[in-house]
């Protein structure tokens, strides 16, 4: 059993979020689990992300069958991990668009199909059934399209979550789609971030005319949640340099760093490549990968630390 926070409503489905304007939530935001967005117009609709496997995306495609009949003609790709990529394929009428360094990331990486299913096995029947599907359009700031009657903001405030991080801003309605930028009641990840400028892009978003934010993974919320996300990064960055200093090392970091209420958030052990991508930030190291296949080996001992099972047991034993 967990003690897991999970606000109420919290469930897999769409949600009509501002007129002709959706969400795409997936309970429980876990590893691969990631929401996606809907705009709806008299053309064709936008859909923001296309989540991980096939499976995913055609409940998707079906539940947007449920509030329009319009093809989507747009994707934006809020960042290029694949669990907001993988889907694009199957949006086949759609334009995709993303950030420049989002679309370099997803031509560099391709489909890496045996290093998935390594690294989220609860999918790996899946990931062979992915096609490569790369942005067509970048831009590097900001870049507006008017839709479904509103002027529809792409922006970018520079390394957060990933180097290539996009939201999608509603100023008629006061809503953000955030991307990775945004996790509420899932423990945030860095492995391939800033975190300390994933801070101050936070405290820019938090100073914006928004109300609503549908966060890349986790429940629809606001300001409240991303400023709980954001004491939590404010939390690993200043008790991972304590730690630095004293010469710890970044695994010992990770295991002493009391998490408070941020343990009762999902997937709680990501602590341990947040500790490693920190180190790195404090040795001007950000260029340098991380082993990942090392870190999520290390990440499954650290969760059956804290669970008290094998490490060998499946990663969605505790949710």
């Amino acid at each position: 059993m967990n003690n897991f926070i999970t606000p109420e409503g919290w469930k897999t489905g769409i949600e009509e979020v501002a007129p002709k304007v959706y969400a795409y939530i997936q309970a429980y935001g876990e590893l691969g689990v990631s929401n996606a967005g809907l705009l709806v117009d008299r053309a064709g609709a936008m859909a923001v992300d296309a989540l991980m496997v096939p499976s995913m995306t055609r409940r998707f495609l079906a539940a947007m069958k449920k509030v329009t009949t319009k093809p989507v003609t747009r994707l934006i790709n809020t960042h290029h991990h694949i669990d907001h990529v993988g889907g694009n394929f199957l949006l086949r009428a759609a334009e995709i668009i993303s950030h420049t360094y989002c679309r370099a990331e997803i031509v560099r990486t391709g489909l890496p199909v045996e290093f998935l299913q390594q690294r989220i096995p609860r999918f790996a029947a899946e990931f062979p059934k992915l096609k490569l599907a790369v942005p067509e359009v970048t831009f590097e700031d900001r870049l507006v399209f008017h839709q479904a009657g509103r002027a529809v903001e792409l922006r970018h405030l520079g390394p957060a979550h990933t180097f290539g991080d996009a939201f999608v801003y509603l100023p008629k309605d006061k809503l953000l789609f955030a991307g990775d930028l945004a996790f509420y009641y899932v423990t945030p990840l860095a492995f391939q971030g800033h975190v300390g400028n994933w801070i101050k892009v936070a405290d820019r978003l938090l100073k914006m005319d928004v109300e609503t934010i549908v966060p890349g993974h986790g429940p629809i919320g606001g300001k409240k949640e991303l400023r709980e996300m954001r004491a939590y990064l404010v939390l690993i960055r200043r008790e991972a340099k304590k730690r630095f200093d004293a010469g710890m090392s970044a695994e010992q970091a990770a295991r002493d760093v009391k998490l408070g209420i941020y343990a009762r958030w999902r997937e709680p052990e990501r602590v341990l490549p947040n500790m490693l991508r920190l180190y790195q930030e404090f040795k001007n190291e950000l260029d340098q990968p991380l082993d990942m296949l090392q870190v999520f080996k290390g990440m499954r001992q650290f969760r059956a630390e804290l669970h008290g099972h094998a490490a060998g047991e499946p990663d969605m034993c505790c949710a």
